[in-house]
């Protein structure tokens, strides 16, 4: 390999490419590893016009078609912004247009769960069997509430929660220390007063079946070691059925539902306060972890409730502002 971990005749490109996906914060694993197949993919292939052309691009394209849609849209963006920086260095380079940008599913509408669907989640994560097929699991339904109540209070994405190691969860000061999360972005998380006194008891309560190690994970399983994402989403939709949340088939309720429902609970509480949320988008963009804020603006249109606030605050804005019916301007 000859730059960065790239080897075709663009290896250097792709190696500067990537290291200012990294500096932006931009950068994961699904799109370094795309990155490197289309590397790979102008190495089988070949330039023969020296940089990437429009029949190439094409044929990149083309490799993914039976793919998901979306899939193929992040294929398509990823090589657009590569030719794009290409470019610069190769104008000879084709920039694929709109005409090729292939069709995205729509995104689905996350669950605003209200505060009697929380509650009947959190009683019935109490009623998890505390012992599992194969090993012993005396804390698994006090694990499992306990995930539920900091995710819906802090906004936390699942992987980031099962992250977290001893040392990451500050019970003093009431911090979170979130390392490497997506987008390859650490930051620091304070929580609620009632949700920290939920952890300071699940803490003392995990001592008693797991090590104290420091580096260890803050929420295990039978075993002792960190659940998987799947096995806790797996558990949670055990658990929505059982609340009578969803059915046994077909879709329902997420676990990522409780970070849209913090999100949105937030937004919805500094419009009824009052609170310019425009100016404070930013401040919940970077506790969510998000790149961008545009990655959080999509909140603001998610429930009734939330555009009805919107509504009322921009009438009484422009009450004094606009004409009585029948009136003079």
């Amino acid at each position: 390999m000859t730059a960065g971990g790239f080897c075709g005749p663009l290896a250097s490109e792709f190696a500067a490419f990537a290291a200012t996906l990294e500096a932006s914060a931009s950068a994961n694993k699904t799109t370094l590893t795309q990155l490197r197949a289309l590397d790979r993919f102008t190495r089988q292939h070949g330039l023969p016009s020296g940089t990437i052309d429009e029949t190439l691009a094409r044929a990149w394209l083309a490799g993914c078609e039976s793919r998901g849609p979306n899939t193929r849209r992040a294929r398509y963006y990823l090589l657009r912004r590569f030719c794009r920086h290409l470019s610069k260095r190769r104008p000879d380079t084709f920039i694929p247009g709109e005409s090729l940008r292939p069709r995205g599913r729509p995104p689905k509408r996350p669950r605003i769960y209200s505060r009697e669907e929380i509650r009947r989640l959190l009683d019935g994560a109490l009623t998890l069997r505390d012992w599992t097929r194969g090993h012993p699991c005396p804390i698994r339904s006090k694990t499992m509430r306990t995930i539920i109540l900091l995710l819906v209070t802090s906004g936390l994405r699942i992987s980031e929660a099962l992250h977290l190691s001893l040392q990451d969860v500050d019970l003093a000061a009431g911090v979170l220390s979130v390392r490497q999360s997506k987008f390859r972005k650490s930051r620091l998380v304070p929580v609620s007063a009632g949700t920290l006194e939920e952890l300071r008891r699940y803490h003392d309560l995990r001592l008693t079946v797991a090590p104290a190690d420091p580096g260890e994970a803050f929420f295990v399983s039978g075993r002792g070691t960190a659940y998987s994402p799947s096995t806790v989403q797996a558990m949670f939709r055990d658990l929505t059925i059982q609340s009578g949340l969803r059915g046994p088939h077909g879709r329902g309720p997420r676990l990522h539902d409780l970070r849209a429902t913090f999100a949105v609970t937030r937004l919805l509480q500094w419009y009824r306060d009052g609170e310019d949320v425009m100016a404070r988008l930013p401040l919940l963009s970077t506790y969510l972890g998000h790149a961008s804020v545009t990655g959080t603006e999509v909140y603001l249109t998610i429930t009734a409730a939330l555009l009805q606030e919107a509504n009322t605050r921009f009438h009484d804005f422009t009450q004094d502002l606009l004409p009585a019916p029948g009136g003079q301007p």
